[in-house]
C-alpha cells in the first residue's frame, strides 16, 4: 500500500528546512540509511531551491506543492514538485560542466545522480518535477 503526504507551502527559502526536517523524520521511520536520507534531502533541497530561484525569482508569496508517495513493497519514494510558474523549456535544463569550478550550479547534476529517475513535465498552469528514489533494504 502506498502512503501519500502533500505539503503546500510558500516559496520561501526558509521553508526548505521544514521540508527537509519532515522528510528526514519520515525516511528514518522507513529505516532508510542516514547516507541515503542525506542524499535525498540534498536532491529535494536543490529542486526546491531551483523553483524558488529560477521559476519564482524569490517571490515568496508563490506556492510550491510537494507530494511524497512511498511504496513500502518496492522501498521507493516518488517526489512530485509542482509550481505555478511559466512552463519550463525542458531542453534548457542541464547541469553545468563539472570542470567549470563555481560555488553554485550543480543542483541538476546532484538530482540526476542521487535519484533513480527524474522527469520534468510542463503542465497547463506550471511545471511538475517527478523524481523517484529506490532505497536499499531497510532490514538491520
Amino acid at each position: 500500500m502506498a502512503e501519500l503526504f502533500v505539503f503546500t507551502f510558500s516559496a520561501k527559502i526558509d521553508n526548505i528546512r521544514v521540508i527537509r526536517s519532515s522528510l528526514k523524520t519520515f525516511l528514518k521511520l522507513k529505516k532508510v540509511s542516514d547516507a541515503e536520507i542525506f542524499d535525498t534531502e540534498l536532491a529535494i533541497n536543490e529542486a526546491l531551491a531551483n523553483v524558488i530561484e529560477h521559476t519564482y525569482n524569490y517571490t515568496a508569496d508563490e506556492i510550491i506543492i510537494l507530494k511524497i508517495i512511498w511504496d513500502n513493497e518496492k522501498r521507493e519514494c516518488i517526489f512530485e514538485i509542482q509550481d505555478k510558474g511559466q512552463p519550463v523549456d525542458v531542453s534548457k535544463i542541464e547541469s553545468r560542466d563539472l570542470d567549470d569550478v563555481k560555488d553554485h550550479g550543480l543542483g541538476v547534476y546532484l538530482m540526476k545522480n542521487i535519484m533513480s529517475e527524474i522527469e520534468y513535465k510542463p503542465i497547463k498552469n506550471g511545471n511538475i518535477l517527478y523524481m523517484k528514489k529506490r532505497f536499499l533494504d531497510g532490514a538491520k
